[in-house]
């Protein structure tokens, strides 16, 4: 299975970076669906900078870190396989803890990470539920770092959309790439482009849905779909069959 392109998945880093940073509305609906939380769509919502430099002068840059009503902070990371995922979720939770952190009269000082959630954009057999980092101390406590998973892509674009999580539905365009890398033949790949059509269909009327119910503005429904044109683009762009027969919105 031929991989996707690092340019790609910078694109894809991008793009998430984007679509949750719409209007407050959006964002909160988007983050009470993924974290099973019930914030007031009136809540302030603030992105502080993520950006860090470790010790061993290395940047560290989170996917997105929000902070809702001025307390609540969430870590989302958008991955596309699971390697060392835990690990690096743990690094820049740790990050965002020291930013905030604090020290009590007792010179106690803590630290206080955000509710982390990784979204697999694709999965296999092997994406896992949650990752662990398992944390030993010197008198041998432990600790099980754990970090639940939003498997995307299996879900429906409906369900997507009841959980109020359509800013996303732009990386749902990833449902078909597996089968057409893998496609043998032109034909093949013509009726996977009727398949994708009816897909891009769907994702749009999801959209205006959502717009519809007040979970998105107009002007994220307009930028949700310019993000779906270019990732059509960028994912399908060099087979004939597929902007051939593309969705009049996306070519």
């Amino acid at each position: 299975m031929q991989p996707i392109k690092r340019e790609t998945l910078h694109i894809f880093d991008l793009m998430l970076k984007q679509l949750i940073r719409l209007s407050n509305a959006a964002v909160i609906q988007f983050i009470n669906g993924l974290f099973g939380t019930n914030h007031p769509l009136d809540s302030t919502v603030e992105y502080p900078n993520t950006e860090t430099v470790s010790r061993k002068l290395r940047k560290i840059m989170s996917d997105t870190v929000i902070i809702i009503g001025g307390l609540h902070a969430y870590h989302i990371e958008g991955e596309i396989d699971n390697d060392n995922v835990a690990l690096k979720v743990f690094e820049y939770g740790f990050a965002e803890g020291l930013r905030t952190q604090s020290i009590a009269e007792d010179n106690v000082r803590t630290i206080r990470f955000p509710q982390a959630r990784v979204i697999y954009w694709e999965t296999s057999g092997n994406t896992p539920n949650e990752t662990t980092l398992r944390l030993i101390f010197p008198d041998e406590t432990r600790y099980d770092y754990k970090v639940k998973s939003f498997k995307f892509l299996d879900h429906y674009i409906n369900e997507l959309a009841k959980q109020k999580m359509a800013i996303l539905l732009p990386f749902y365009l990833l449902k078909l790439r597996k089968r057409v890398v893998s496609a043998k033949t032109s034909v093949q790949r013509t009726a996977l482009s009727a398949e994708m059509k009816t897909i891009f269909d769907e994702l749009v009327a999801a959209v205006d849905r959502s717009a519809e119910a007040g979970l998105m503005s107009e002007s994220d429904k307009r930028i949700v779909l310019e993000h779906m044109e270019r990732l059509y683009r960028e994912l399908y762009s060099q087979y004939p069959e597929l902007t051939e027969g593309a969705p009049v919105r996306c070519m």
